[in-house]
């Protein structure tokens, strides 16, 4: 059996190596670390931006599907907040394989939930009663 010691020697390093570590090896993450927490459907997040020159189909689009709660909170930490959303964009969350337009045969006994706020309610409260809304 070969064993290989490991000698102390002082090497020069070229200077843009000069003052680097190594890196200490990864630390140990236990695997709950890495499971997902899945959510019972799988969702859509729409665009709508209401551009005039455009049909109203040209004007949606779809950003990202997600169906764990990580995944959730990964897209909506990247995603523009409703309160800094231009006049006539909106957000548009529905199940997988159901599109936000009346034409959808899953959206015939549909509805739209519509809220009215002032400028300052933008400000202080869209966000948060959006983020309620998708706990319901």
């Amino acid at each position: 059996m070969a064993t290989v010691e490991s000698e102390a020697t002082t090497q020069s390093q070229p200077p843009e190596e000069e003052g680097k570590t190594e890196a200490a090896s990864p630390e140990i993450v236990k695997p709950e670390h890495y499971i997902k927490h899945p959510l019972q459907n799988r969702w859509a997040l729409w665009f709508f931006k209401n551009d005039k020159n455009k049909t109203w189909q040209a004007n949606l689009r779809l950003i990202s599907k997600f169906d764990t709660v990580e995944d959730f909170w990964a897209l909506y930490n990247h995603i523009q907040l409703c309160s800094n959303l231009i006049s006539g964009c909106d957000y548009s969350l529905f199940k997988d394989g159901i599109e936000p337009m009346w034409e959808d045969e899953k959206n015939k006994r549909g509805g739209r939930w519509l809220l009215t706020l002032s400028k300052q309610q933008r400000k202080t409260d869209l966000d948060r009663i959006w983020l309620e809304t998708e706990n319901l």
